[in-house]
């Protein structure tokens, strides 16, 4: 009896050494072809250039003088008949500039490394949350979603914000949900609060992140995720407050701060590429995500309707993609599928739980079935980043032009 005992020990820890080492190399290859450029760049974006510009003009001019293209916008912005990134995007423009300095590279490739950098510290962050949530096995399936997810590789393969934003969203998630499983930590609000204000200080896009975390807060007890403490909530007031107390003295004053957002709104409604590709129904993010990543969506729809109720990770992530798309989905000539990025972790954890609902019909089979089905998943996410970003070269990826590479549309 000792000696099947300790041969059963024995090959549980094998088992266990096996899918350590087979979720480091899918992490490496998730890593991989993220820094590996791939992608077809025959010209930068508008948003890349407006960007390079401001890390230029920071490089001559100096960090200190980071007010000045708060000014300058304002008065340039005012006289561009389109709307064009503002420069309250702080974080990644100054982290672009300190890498410059630093390495002595250009604009374009300091943007495209810490855009390069949030993707695959995204990638890394997402799976640790899982790991820590559900351990190795989970996370290995998770893991090679998130490593083939085309968004995400694209996101690291130019010189635009929605990777690093990305980062900073999962980061937030994942200390939100480690304040509500650890309730007494003495310094985890802090840094929730913490990435809650370089959240408003990295983008606009703040509000549809803290849409979906007040939706985990007020029902927080229906998800039973945790312990919700008055310190979490304090910190969920007082961090994105002292992001726009920061964003407000960097960017040159209140007037400034207000000014910047009323052009870019205003500017917005006129920019033609913006009104024919910026709206639709409230359905039109699913319809996108499902052109971009067909199966993988469709699961993660079905798993998101289905999920098991003792999922609480689930739970979690339910009430912060339910509560972000609400108000994602009904701004007008504000939908880019580039903005659903923030979703990457939810949709990944969605459907690999609909992948292990499904394999359980198998029975025995389930263990062999689930990483195939994984792994066609995969093979089917890369076939679509080749599709739109390597072969067509795709920007900015808005359903006329996802529809025309599909064929669809001619």
């Amino acid at each position: 009896m000792t000696a099947r005992l300790e041969t059963t020990a024995i090959s549980i820890q094998n088992s266990r050494v096996a899918i350590r080492a087979l979720l480091l190399l899918v992490i490496a290859t998730g890593v991989f072809l993220r820094i590996y450029p791939t992608a077809k760049i025959s010209r930068m974006g508008v948003d890349e250039l407006y960007y390079a510009w401001n890390v230029a003009h920071l490089n001559s001019a100096g960090i200190l003088h980071y007010p000045t293209l708060g000014a300058r916008y304002v008065s340039e912005q005012a006289q561009t008949p389109i709307a064009v990134i503002p420069p309250t995007r702080v974080t990644f423009i100054a982290t672009s500039y300190f890498w410059r300095k630093i390495f002595g590279t250009g604009s374009i490739a300091a943007l495209r490394a810490v855009a390069c950098l949030g993707s695959v510290f995204t990638l890394l962050l997402s799976v640790l949350l899982i790991y820590r949530a559900r351990g190795e096995t989970w996370a290995l399936g998770f893991a090679a979603l998130m490593s083939f997810a085309p968004m995400q590789i694209q996101a690291a393969q130019r010189a635009y914000i929605d990777g690093f934003f990305t980062l900073i969203a999962t980061a937030t998630l994942w200390l939100l949900w480690e304040n509500l499983k650890k309730p007494d930590h003495r310094f985890l609000p802090w840094y929730y609060g913490g990435s809650l204000a370089l959240l408003v200080l990295t983008k606009e896009n703040a509000a549809f992140v803290l849409t979906g975390i007040a939706a985990i807060l007020v029902f927080h007890r229906w998800l039973k995720v945790g312990q919700l403490t008055r310190s979490t909530v304090i910190a969920t007031l007082a961090g994105p407050a002292m992001g726009v107390l920061l964003l407000t003295v960097v960017i040159g004053g209140p007037s400034i701060l207000i000014r910047t957002f009323d052009l870019n709104i205003s500017k917005a409604y006129d920019t033609a590429y913006v009104v024919q590709n910026g709206d639709g129904p409230w359905f039109r993010y699913i319809l996108d995500l499902i052109e971009m990543s067909p199966l993988t969506t469709l699961l993660a729809i079905a798993g998101l309707v289905q999920f098991r109720i003792q999922d609480s990770l689930g739970r979690f992530f339910a009430a912060f993609f339910l509560g972000s798309y609400l108000i994602m989905a009904n701004v007008k000539y504000g939908m880019s599928l580039r903005y659903a990025e923030i979703w990457a972790a939810p949709l990944c954890w969605f459907a690999l739980l609909q992948i292990v609902s499904l394999a359980k019909f198998a029975r025995h089979r389930r263990y062999l079935l689930i990483p195939v089905i994984i792994a066609l998943l995969c093979l089917i996410d890369l076939r679509q980043y080749d599709l739109y970003f390597v072969q067509n070269g795709v920007y900015d990826p808005s359903p006329r032009e996802m529809l025309q590479h599909l064929n669809i549309l001619k």
